[in-house]
This record gives C-alpha cells, structure tokens and sequence, in this order.
C-alpha cells in the first residue's frame, strides 16, 4: 500500500513514463498481477489503443484500462451489486420527471420552470453534483438553515426531489454515482484491487466521490500512482488562487493530505522535468514560460504560426489546405493533427462541410445529442401529433422523417405524394379531427367566390383520390397509436403504444436499411448512430416501464415525460478509422502523440471564456452554500481562475507546430476581438509567423495564392472566382491560367460545366415563335391584371402565364380574399335590391346593415375553405369586414340620393362568351389576344341629349388614377373598362354614350381625428366625404351636376371635381375632355396591341421599372427565379419618371399625330 505522485509540466513526458512503466511489466511478466490503468472516459479508447497496438507485446490481458465507472462495474462483478438495474441517464430524466410532475404542485420556486425546455436536465446535473459531493437530502434541511431566504426556497424544491429520487432508486436502481459509491465500499474486499498496481492519469482534479474511491484504493491496491500536470510539490501548502497550476496543486494537496491521513506508505515524488513532448524550442520557451510575467522574450518562432482570418470558413478552410500541405509535404499522418475549438457549435457544420469538401477524414471526439436523429424526431413529432390536436408542424415534421412509409416504394416518389398533401394541407388550414373524421377530403383547383359553381373535372377528382389516399397512409398509423393511448391506463400501457407504433412501422427494419445504405456510402459514423438511435429508444422504454410503469398518465403527460428521457439520448462514437484528424474541445478532450495543433476561434470570451450562470444555482448562492459548509462544485469565479490552466494545455498540445486562429468577424458580419492570449504570444517572442487569411484569394500576393490550389474541388471554386476578376478587368496572376490549362486537360467536363459560369449573363433570352406559341396558343385569353403585369416585367409575366408558376397556398386570409368578399357581398346587395324591387337611394342604414349581415353570411362558407369561420379570431374579422360593407352600402345608397347615375351593371363580364365581347387584337404569327374580365360597377345617366357612363371599381384600399402609370401601361384598367363599356353602349343602353368617368370607391370603414367637438350633422358629413371617390370625369357641367346634383361651389363630396365661385372648374378637379379620353383609350389599345405581339414574339426580358420609389419587385414572388440583382452590369430598372397629366395627354397626342 503504497502512493507515488508522477508530476510535471504539460509535456514532461508523464503518460509515456506510465505506457513504459506498464509496458516493461507486461513484457517482463505477461500473466503477472493485474495493473490497473484508470483514466478520464474520453481518454479510455485512445490509452487502451497505445498499449493494444504495441505488437512487441504479446498481450494486455493482465493490463486493463479502465474509467472509475468502469473499474466498479469490473469489481462489482466480482463481488457482487449488481443485481440492481442500471439506470441511464435517459431513465434519470424519465425518473426525475415523473417526479416534478408528481410534485408540480408542491413546489414553490421551480412551479414556472418545469415545462421549459433542458429543466429536466439542469435539475439532473444538480442532483449529479449532490451525488458526488456526498450531499445527502437530509444534510440539506440542516444547511437550508443557514442560508438566505430565497436560496432555502430553492433547496426546499431540490430537496423535495432529491429526496423522492433516493427514495425510487433505493434497492432497486443503480446510476453511476451509486457506481461510484459501491466501488468505494467493495474495493476494500476485491482480490482483484488487492492485487494490483494502479496508475491513475489524465485527471486534473477529483470529486469528493472519487476522493473516497483513491482513499480505498490507496488502503487496499499495492501501489497507487497518480500522474498529475504540476510545476512542483504542494505537500505542505496550497497553490495560490493565481497560480497557473491552482487546479492540479490543489488536487496534489488533497491527495497527499489522504494519504498522510491513512496507513499508506508515501514516496518521494517522481517529477519530471525533461520536456519529452515539444520538439519545436518555441514551443518549449512557451510551455516554459507560459505563467512567467513580464513574459521572457526568444528572438523567433519556429514552428508557432498567428492567423487572423476574415471569418469562421476562411479560418477552416486554412486548416484544411495547411493539412493538406502537412500530409503532402511532411508525410504527417492525419491522426496526429488536432484541431482544438471550444465553441464547437459555431464550428462543427463548416468544420464537416470544409473537411468533406477537402477529403480530410475527421472525428469529432464530442457526444452528440440524439435529438435530431430521424427516428427521436419521428417519436417525439408523432406523439406531438396525438397529444396536440394534429397540428400541421408536428404531422409533417413526422412525415418527413420518411419513416412513416415503406421503404419498398421508391423515397422520392413518397416525399412528391406528400409535398402535394402538405400544399393541400396548408391551403385548407387542415388540423385536428378532420384528418381522424373519415369526412372525405374535396379538390377544387382553383378556389375563388366565382368558381364555387363550375363542375369538378376528371383531373381535380384524380387529384382528389390521391390526396386521400396519402393521408390515409400518414393518420392511419398515428391514430391506431392515438386510441392505444387514449386506453392506456398508466405509463407502461403508454410505453406499449409506443412500442406497437414503432413495430407496426417496422422501425426495426428501416434502421437496419438506412445504417447498411450508409456504410455502402462508406459513413460508418452515420452506420453507427442509425443502430445507437434504435438501441438507446428500446433502452429508454424499457426503463421508463421500469421506473414509472404503474404511475397513471395521460398521452400529453407521457409525452412530455419520454421527451426528458430522449433530451438525454447521445450518440457515443469511436473513431471509425485510425488515421483521422481529430477534432476536440480543450475543456474536455486528453489528446496524445499529436505532432501540430490547429487552436481555431482564439477570440475574446472563448480564449478566456466568459462565465455563464446557466444551472440551477449561481455564483451568490454557490458561495452561500460553501460558507455554510455544504460541499458543491466551485462557481464561475474560481472557473475562471482555472482559464489560464485550460489556455496552457491547448497551447502545450502539439509537438512540433502550432498554429492559433482567429475571425474578426462572424457570420452576421460583426466585429469580434482577439483573445488576450494573443497579445501574451506576441511577448513571447521578438518575431511570429503571422497571416492574414482571406475568404478569396484575390487580393494576396501571388505567393500566398498559390496556398489556395491543394485539392482539386475547392481549387476548381477559386479558379472560377479568379476568371470572374479577369472579366470584369482585373489582373490575374499567370499561374492561374497553368490551373485552368490543368482542369481543361484532366477535368474537362466538369470544370466545363462550372467554367461556364464566366460566361453566363442574367439575362433571359427571348423565347422561339414556335415555344410562345406553345405556351400561350394562338388564340390567347388574356385580362387586364395580365397586360399590366406584362408592362411593369416580362419576365414576371413570362414566369406566371407561361411557366404556370405559382406561389404555395396558405389558410390565411389576404387581401385578395377580402377584395373578393367585398366585391361578392355588393353584388349579392345589389341584386337583392334589384330582386326586391328596391332602390339605392331609398336604403335606410338599417337595411344596408341587414343586407350586409346576410351577404357576408352567406359568401364566409364560399371564402377559402371557410377561413372566416374557422377560428374566433376570423369570426371577429368577419364582423368587421360586415361592418365595412354596411357602413359602404350606406354611403353608396347616400351618394345615389344626390347622383343623376344609377347602376347599369354590377360584376359586368366580358370576354368570349360573356354578357360583353371581348377586344380583340390580330398578332404577328396569325395568334389573336381576347381581352376578358369583370367590371364591378357599370353607371349611366341620362342628360338633356347624351347618355354618360361611368366605371367604377371598388378597392380596399385608397386609389387613384395615375396618367403615367396608365401611359406606361402599369395600370391600365379603368381606362380599359370605360372602353370596353362605351364600345358597347348600344348594347347596354340601346344608344351611344359618352365616357362620364373612372372612379374608385374605397371600401372603408373611416375613423375621424379631429380635436374640435362635432355635431352628428357634421360627424356624418365627414364619414361622407371621406368615401368621395377618385379618378378622373368628363369636365363638362352637365355630367359633373349629375354625378353630384347638389354641387354648386366648393368640392363635391361625391367625385373628384368643384367649381370656383365664377363657375369654373377648381384646380383641384380631376377631370378631361372627350377628346382625352378617346386620346387614353387609343394609347391603351395600342399598348395592349404592343404587348401581344411581344409576347408571341417571346419577349421575356428582366428588366422590371422603378417610379416613385416604387417597382414591382416588392411583391413579385419570383425574384429566386429571376434573381434581378442591381449589382450586375446587366441588371437595371427601367426608370420612370413622374410628369404631370397635362404633359402625358400631349406626349400620347403627339404619338397618335404621328401614327395617322
């Protein structure tokens, strides 16, 4: 029984004395008594590969490497404890859970915090820490007394909690604390233990829990010896708490302080001083003076190298071409390069994308959760499903896991069925029981107030059949499960649901099918965690069975349970193969034989990092704790202290080379600063090695560019970035074009495909006769919304009316909806008035409520699949929308009261075969364009010799007539519908007529903002005039006096015109002539004519306008498509600018002079 403390500095050469130590004993007495070898878990694989690998040793039978869990699974095998069930962490989850649901009401602190996401997991690491600081629950109601109020309610819950899991656990259920605790009482007895010689390395500092396991080992095991990372002895004094080595010295203290208390035989310390590892004497004037202050200076650098790179790629990708480079140059083998990250999630997605794209076999030594794993994924989204009303995020998150389907139809073609029902599903806002209600689901393919009447075609029945058919295959699973938790009487029952689900999906099958599919890919990793995934649910289940089987639960409380348990679920990998770079976290991993070390993200708050209260006690409480002399983990402060030590062992990793990174800036762009340890390498030494490291090559000097060619697809990617500079003029370095001569040579295919690029251009060219014709036909329907998209883009039109593109339906309700209740609903008024044999102008407000109530009541069921009435939410915007319609039906009926004009026509058709004929224009390549629509509202009146009508439109938001938007042809509608109707006059009047106007009627409901007291008289005055219409009306009086008969002075109310007090029109008047008009009705033919002979013609450039900072790209849905950027030479907007009326009316004369 004896102890011997191995110290030394990083790199002095204490593990490879202990391999060598073990290694003579093994070669000297192969079948001699057992040596024991106990190290941090992360380091069992690597340490228990040197000593396998050596092959002048026949064998390692009597040399085991062990983890302190895995020596007490070892000696309780021997000695009996193990016939409790080992509980994981999954199941402590599952159990601790349970418990604060059990408990939810007593608690008084964590009442609020028990269905946040990761409480589960903070409260078990606490009652982990409790565990392994010896802190029993009943020592906890004594320092609960000494402590302040809030930190006592705290401990009150933890204790509560802690004390129900001793109590589940007890006889029955063992974790690795309890491991731990066994080992401490059974070693004492093990032959085994008594007979051996033990080695213990790798550690920086002990928990009480393993204090008690030494003090055991030290009292029963021949010899132990303990290899800890310390400058000197600390036998008779504590480090300082700035001491670089405080962790490891404090440690060496306490363990000598056991020892000296036990009958233990202490030696003279073994210390090392040579420095065995660094070969590179920067590397050894580092490790050396790594503490020293001020820092002593070495004149060069060799083989310690500085990066600041312009971001976190740029950085790995420089990792990845200087490994390259190592492996090529140095015949470095990839397993002894390290890339040390502490922010690995930052990291971890460029790190795999970079390393792939270079061919560096890595391994990431870090355990990942299985949270994003298909078949956790597919669990938890199911039983999201059954337990929250069948909502869409959680039905299609299971979809797409592909595991609810059979592998033996294609994937591709199953993914394609459901991206078709997830469309649907999103159009018809589908949840809850009409996936479960057997009510068939109905196709209509397109779904405005005006299709609700036309039949259903062959094809929408098609569509129909195959629609209903998936969601059998997706809900049919999902509800089987949903009635088996629905009879399931406790949390064993629940787990059999689950468990029958996943048999009946044959989950065991598909995971066996996806781990082969990946190792033929050669993802061994992936292989690997497919069979982990599978093995760690069945293992969960069956313990959540175990420790809460008879407790009651409904499907929502079970799966908010299982949840906890699957958060705990991690995949835990060893490397693959044995030549890889490994990739690990300075904090955690124990790293050997590595010859260069790549120190990535060295920036402020990660090199040191910054403290983080993310557990359930903070820095305060810790301290109050301490002081009361309860034993916990130390807080951020003396963690912080520990910085410097975690710093020194990155720096001492490597043996040769060390490179040390940093990005100045993130993804997002913004600034980030360099760690201080930076600045201390700087006073290290008179010269470092520093670079710059750039996301492109382009701006560095030739000799650095030349770093970026080391394999041949990223080469390929900078290559294509250089021509680009040569294009647009920029100078190339020769060796480039050596590059392109090569890929050219080698590649050609390939490097064709991507070169082409150079010569690409956004532009879209124009389409042959023969494919317009076979998009568009030769007798084209076109409306006007059509033209107008046409004139502000061809290629949007190009993109909607020729590709058929559109945009995915949501259940949400729009505008375009609301514009079509509100123009279904005054229709319906307005033949409900004519039915009824009214008149607008006798409607009381009364009537026009009523009327509006019934309307909206009758179109809400036609509107989008009923969304009006699909939620309490829509049920209140129904009721305002009613209330807009009734207030604008009061003000139509008030206008009529004071107007010559009454309805001619409401929602008049025109097109083929519709109340009106269409316009029509003869094509180049024998095509013809009809131009078809609705108008909503045709007026006429009748004067002393002429009839006048006049268009209006109803919108739901404020509009105006705009001469340069009508000239350009951006809004050419209500100038098309005037014509359309005074074309037609005879038809609609039995006589001529002339133009009396185009207004807008703005469908409102105004709220007045005024601070003088009104009367009602002046109240409804302004609500009246707030619905004046806009848009332009023939300036002559008779027309004006009948659409306002109460104008004499001042501005009409009603339209857009008044009269001065000479009798004059206002300035303000929005009016033209007969001759404009005829003028803005031929300009729009012309425009219309234009337009479709360059769209036969197969016009579909890019080139969208902008006018008045306005441009038709803010709403376009097919921006991806065309990708218009400004930034190219080709890509600009056609700039429109503003003119006054008066100056478009003379420019649209003029061409039409011209034409004649």
């Amino acid at each position: 029984m004896a102890l011997q403390l191995i110290t030394g500095r990083s790199g002095s050469g204490k593990t490879e004395h202990i391999i060598n130590e073990i290694k003579q004993k093994l070669a000297e007495q192969p079948n001699g008594k057992p040596i024991i070898y106990i190290v941090p878990e992360q380091m069992s694989f690597l340490s228990e590969y040197r000593l396998a690998s050596d092959q002048s040793l026949g064998g390692i039978i009597r040399a085991q490497v062990y983890s302190f869990t895995r020596l007490a699974w070892r000696v309780l095998q021997e000695e009996g404890g193990m016939s409790r069930q080992y509980i994981t962490p999954a199941g402590r989850n599952i159990l601790i859970r349970s418990i604060i649901e059990q408990q939810r009401h007593e608690l008084s602190v964590f009442t609020k915090a028990t269905d946040k996401t990761g409480f589960v997991s903070t409260v078990e690491q606490m009652l982990t820490e409790f565990r392994q600081h010896l802190v029993t629950p009943d020592e906890m109601n004594e320092y609960k007394k000494h402590v302040p109020a809030a930190l006592a309610d705290k401990l009150q819950d933890l204790q509560k909690i802690y004390s129900s899991y001793e109590i589940a656990l007890a006889g029955k259920y063992t974790d690795t604390e309890d491991y731990m605790r066994l080992l401490a009482e059974m070693a004492g007895k093990s032959a085994y233990i008594q007979e051996a010689d033990i080695y213990i390395d790798g550690f920086h500092s002990f928990t009480p829990q393993e204090y008690e396991v030494i003090r055991v080992l030290l009292n029963t095991a021949k010899t132990v010896n303990i290899a800890l990372t310390t400058d000197r002895s600390y036998r008779h004094e504590q480090p300082a708490e700035t001491d670089l080595f405080r962790m490891t010295g404090r440690s060496y203290y306490e363990l000598y302080e056991l020892a000296a208390g036990e009958a233990v035989d202490i030696k003279d310390d073994l210390h090392l001083n040579e420095h065995k590892r660094q070969q590179s004497s920067s590397l050894v004037h580092l490790e050396r003076h790594f503490e020293k202050r001020p820092a002593k200076r070495k004149k060069e650098s060799d083989g310690l190298i500085i990066w600041q790179a312009a971001g976190r790629r740029a950085e790995v990708e420089a990792a990845a071409r200087e490994i390259r480079k190592l492996s090529r140059t140095k015949q470095l083998r990839y397993k002894q390069i390290a890339l040390l990250v502490r922010n690995g999630e930052q990291y971890r997605s460029i790190i795999e994308t970079v390393f792939d794209d270079y061919s560096i076999p890595f391994f990431i030594d870090q355990k990942t959760p299985m949270l994003n794993h298909p078949l956790i994924e597919l669990i938890r989204s199911s039983l999201e499903v059954v337990s929250g009303r069948w909502r869409y995020e959680a039905i299609f998150r299971a979809i797409k896991t592909d595991l609810l389907f059979s592998f033996d139809e294609p994937r591709s073609q199953i993914r394609r069925k459901m991206d078709l029902l997830e469309n649907y599903v999103l159009a018809h806002g589908i949840y809850g029981e009409r996936w479960t209600n057997g009510e068939r689901w109905t196709y209509r393919r397109y779904m405005g107030l005006e299709f609700t009447s036309v039949a259903q075609t062959d094809e929408e029945r098609l569509f129909e059949q195959q629609l209903n058919e998936g969601r059998d295959l997706v809900s049919a699973p999902l509800f089987r499960m949903e009635k088996r938790l629905k009879r399931a009487k406790n949390a064993m029952d629940c787990c059999r649901a689950l468990y029958q689900f996943i048999e009946e999906l044959d989950i065991p099958g598909k995971m066996e099918q996806l781990s082969l599919e990946a190792e033929e890919r050669g993802d061994l990793t992936e292989a690997a965690q497919h069979n982990q995934a599978w093995d760690g649910v069945i293992g969960m289940l069956d313990e959540f069975a175990e420790v809460a089987g008879d407790e009651q639960m409904d499907a929502k409380k079970f799966a908010a349970v299982l949840d906890a348990g699957l958060e705990a679920l991690e995949f835990s990998l060893v490397p693959p193969a044995a030549d890889q770079v490994i990739i690990a976290n300075p904090d955690k991993s124990r790293l050997s034989d590595i010859h260069t070390a790549f120190i990535i993200g060295m920036n402020d708050g990660v090199f040191p990092s910054r403290p983080a209260d993310d557990g359930i006690l903070d820095d305060e409480e810790r301290e109050a704790l301490i002081s009361s002399g309860m034993k916990v983990a130390p807080g951020s402060k003396t963690k912080l202290l520990d910085e410097e030590f975690v710093a020194y062992r990155a720096f001492t990793v490597p043996s040769s080379r060390l490179y040390v990174s940093w990005p100045i800036a993130d993804i997002e762009g913004k600034s980030l600063q360099p760690s201080p340890y930076l600045k201390r390498v700087r006073e290290w030494f008179d010269q470092v090695d520093e670079m710059i490291i750039a996301n492109d090559p382009a701006d560095l000097p030739p000799e650095e560019q030349m770093t970026y060619i080391c394999h041949p697809e990223p080469t390929l990617s900078y290559l294509t970035s250089q021509l680009q500079l040569k294009k647009r003029g920029y100078p190339v370095f020769p060796f480039w074009w050596d590059v392109y001569t090569i890929y050219m040579e080698q590649s050609r295919d390939k490097a064709g495909f991507v070169l082409d690029s150079l010569l690409y251009e956004n532009k879209a060219e124009p389409l042959k006769d023969e494919t317009s014709l076979g998009l568009y036909g030769t007798d084209m329907i076109a409306s006007v919304s059509r033209m107008e998209t046409f004139h502000s883009c061809a290629f949007s039109h190009f993109a909607r009316h020729g590709l058929k593109l559109r945009d995915r339906l949501v259940y949400r309700l729009e505008a375009p909806d609301i514009g079509d209740l509100f123009h279904g609903a005054l229709k319906w008024i307005a033949e409900e008035v004519e039915k009824r044999g009214l008149n607008w102008p006798e409607l009381s407000p009364e009537q026009c409520r009523v009327f509006a109530k019934t309307a909206v009541e009758e179109l809400a069921p036609k509107l989008q699949n009923r969304i009006l009435m699909s939620s309490n939410r829509h049920l209140y915007i129904q009721s305002k929308l009613e209330q807009i319609i009734a207030r604008a039906s009061a003000v139509l009926s008030d206008q009529a009261k004071v107007s010559g004009f009454s309805p001619l026509g409401i929602e008049l058709a025109f097109g083929p075969r519709s109340e009106l004929p269409p316009l029509v224009f003869q094509l180049k390549n024998g095509a013809r364009m009809s131009l078809a629509g609705r108008i909503d509202r045709v007026d006429q009146a009748k004067g002393a010799d002429d009839t006048y009508l006049r268009v209006i439109d109803y919108k739901s938001s404020s509009r105006d007539v705009d001469m340069t938007e009508m000239y350009y042809g951006f809004a050419m509608q209500m100038l098309t519908y005037l014509d359309i109707v005074v074309a037609n006059a005879k038809k609609l009047t039995g006589s001529e007529a002339r133009p009396g106007g185009v207004l807008y009627f703005h469908m409102h409901n105004p709220f007045l903002n005024t601070k003088k007291f009104l009367t009602t008289e002046e109240i409804d005055k302004e609500l009246f005039k707030s619905f004046r219409m806009k848009g332009l009306v023939l300036g002559e009086d008779e027309a004006i006096q009948l659409m306002d008969e109460q104008l004499e002075t001042g501005d009409s109310l009603v339209i857009p015109a008044g009269y001065k007090k000479d009798g004059s029109l206002s300035a303000r008047s929005k009016t033209a002539d007969d001759a404009s008009f005829q003028v803005m009705r031929n300009h729009v033919r012309g425009l219309y004519a234009k337009a479709g002979n360059d769209i036969v013609s197969g016009k579909v450039d890019i080139e969208p306008y902008r006018y008045n900072k306005k441009t038709p790209c803010t709403f376009c849905s097919y921006r991806q498509v065309c990708q218009f950027d400004e930034t190219l030479n080709e890509n600009n907007y056609r700039m429109i600018r503003p003119k006054k009326s008066e100056e478009i009316l003379a420019i649209m004369k003029e061409e039409e002079d011209e034409q004649l």
